[in-house]
């Protein structure tokens, strides 16, 4: 055989072999890892077929282990529009699992498609067959050379001493990786496709800002977090932030919490009484318009307790403050009993108002 044709008859089998890999490969797609949830040994969490964005770990309660109490808590939950539990109340299940269920609970994110629904879901203990607990996932670290933001776009970042720093860490370095905790598959990937950096990429602040921007976006509950390798590169972490619950004293597990967080849509339609803001008339002669966003703890009795300012024109946003400190709405209850509330508020200011 020639040279030519050797080397055609090379180059055709070659093509036929990747043709064959794309075709095994399309059809039959690597399997990603499962979302790994930090349940304590015993607990099994049955969603009834309902998607998760991401949730935290389901604690087995000391005092219940002690006492040898074991058995299944059904829990109807409802969501609000972005999917998150807005509500939650028991069903059935002994008394002494109750509040590890709720306190569970009350802090997932379903799929989106979910919204506005309301779902069972079943929570089982069983006494695992070594008596050490291991806890749910622990809250986020801050290690040396980590600095977490958490809190919106404006919100100062921890520095590793704890005190509050400015948004520098890992600018002008190399982002070696990006790294996505506490999501399912399917959502780590939508977020991954969003985010408008790259491994390889430079860090600045600009797009710093923007990738917790797009963090907040897709999910309130998320943290940016970025960390120095060496003195060039920097790793960009986005992470569900989790919380490590105590463990109910005995006799306390049937006791609800006492701040639940709600969604900003749910919580609008509670109110009962809503002064709307005066339009800066400095600010609607410069044309300033936008959204002031705010995060809100509202009392047992509906009345605003806290505020604190997420981002918003700064002319707008004392006039925005004056009037929800001013708003009330109705009582928040869970199993029967009244609750604070955790919800962010927007107040719009257009010119045509």
């Amino acid at each position: 055989m020639s040279r030519t044709r050797l080397i055609s008859a090379l180059a055709a089998g070659l093509a036929i072999l990747v043709a064959a890999c794309w075709f095994v490969t399309g059809t039959f797609p690597l399997a990603a890892a499962p979302e790994v949830v930090n349940d304590s040994p015993g607990v099994t969490v049955d969603l009834g077929g309902a998607g998760v964005m991401h949730r935290t770990g389901v604690p087995y309660p000391e005092a219940a282990l002690k006492q040898g109490v074991q058995g299944t808590v059904v829990v109807e939950v409802k969501l609000d529009a972005n999917g998150n539990v807005g509500d939650a109340h028991v069903v059935s299940g002994p008394d002494e699992l109750r509040h590890a269920a709720l306190e569970s609970v009350l802090q997932w994110h379903l799929m989106k498609n979910l919204a506005g629904s309301s779902q069972q879901v079943s929570i089982s203990f069983h006494l695992p067959a070594s008596a050490p607990m291991q806890p749910p996932a622990a809250a986020a670290r801050v290690a040396e050379g980590v600095y977490r933001v958490g809190g919106g776009i404006g919100t100062p970042v921890l520095a590793p001493d704890g005190r509050r720093s400015t948004l520098q860490p890992g600018v002008g370095r190399t982002l070696k990786s990006i790294t996505v905790s506490g999501l399912s598959d399917q959502s780590r990937a939508d977020l991954l496709s969003q985010l408008p950096v790259h491994e390889g990429d430079t860090l600045s602040v600009e797009s710093l800002l923007s990738v917790i921007r797009v963090a907040r976006g897709f999910d309130e509950h998320l943290s940016v977090g970025v960390m120095s390798v060496g003195s060039s590169e920097a790793t960009l972490e986005i992470m569900v932030p989790g919380r490590a619950m105590p463990a109910p004293s005995a006799g306390a597990d049937a006791t609800p919490p006492s701040r639940i967080r709600v969604g900003g849509n749910v919580q609008q339609t509670k109110l009962v009484s809503q002064p709307r803001p005066t339009y800066p008339p400095e600010a609607k002669a410069a044309h300033i318009q936008g959204v002031v966003k705010l995060n809100a703890i509202i009392a047992k009795d509906g009345t605003i307790q806290h505020l604190e300012v997420i981002s918003g024109e700064p002319a707008l946003v004392q006039s925005a403050l004056d009037a929800v400190k001013q708003w009330v709405y109705q009582t928040t209850l869970l199993n029967g009993q009244p609750v604070e509330v955790m919800t962010e508020i927007d107040v719009n200011y257009t010119l045509s108002q």
